[in-house]
């Protein structure tokens, strides 16, 4: 019956991925009040603020509390591959990264490894409308070529065991790289400084040349980054 229940629910939600998302939220009700009550843990207040998500493809239930921490847990499985491998790259770069990498811890919970992340307060690169985006093009261009650069180049030991098998050193174009750039870095609304960089799930290396003719719309935006990073590439030579 609730199986049924939900498919007719669904079945009124038009969009695919918010109906995708209803589904999750319908299906793991139990699963979601258990996480939350876990999460309040962290609070110090008797009311705290809490903020439900669903990561990208819905893979985690993702919950903020007080703008202070966010928390991760993982639907389909234990979540501890994922968590570990992410925890290992992102440790490795964080000393490396001009941007700030958050802090992240993993927490045994109920059999599942939760990933917690201190929060970053800003906003992100598409809640800004496209004339913003473009006023501000040559400034935030300067600083995701910089991070490209130095995080791509980069060739941490911890990690190299990530690495493909047939990989040697980074390239120009290949190299440690976020996978997801343009949705997940967190800008100062007022003085559009890049404050951080999150949800490094994806992370791995390989060709990131995708940061040059994909993720966002505004081809503004990747005209100037893909210029400075060419700059930054010649002042090497």
């Amino acid at each position: 019956m609730h199986k049924l229940m939900t498919n007719i629910l669904c079945g009124f939600v038009p969009n695919r991925q918010k109906r995708k998302k209803l589904r999750i939220r319908l299906n793991n009700a139990k699963l979601i009040r258990k996480c939350t009550d876990f999460v309040k843990t962290f609070s110090d207040s008797k009311y705290p603020t809490i903020k439900l998500q669903y990561g990208f493809r819905c893979a985690n239930i993702v919950i903020s509390i007080d703008n202070k921490y966010v928390f991760k847990f993982p639907i389909k499985d234990n979540g501890y591959d994922t968590a570990n491998r992410e925890k290992r790259i992102t440790d490795a770069l964080r000393p490396i990264s001009p941007i700030k990498i958050p802090e992240m811890e993993i927490i045994d919970f109920d059999g599942m490894a939760v990933r917690k992340y201190e929060f970053i307060s800003g906003v992100g690169f598409h809640s800004l409308d496209r004339k913003t985006q473009n006023e501000h093009a040559d400034k935030i261009a300067k600083q995701l070529a910089q991070f490209l650069y130095i995080v791509g180049t980069a060739d941490p030991v911890a990690i190299r065991d990530l690495k493909p098998k047939k990989t040697v050193k980074p390239s120009i174009m290949c190299g440690w790289n976020q996978n997801d750039l343009w949705d997940n870095f967190i800008m100062d609304p007022k003085t559009f400084d890049i404050i951080g960089i999150i949800d490094w799930e994806d992370a791995g290396f390989n060709d990131f040349y995708i940061c040059f003719t994909g993720g966002t719309g505004n081809s503004n935006i990747r005209a100037a980054l893909l210029h400075e990073y060419i700059k930054l590439i010649r002042s090497e030579k």
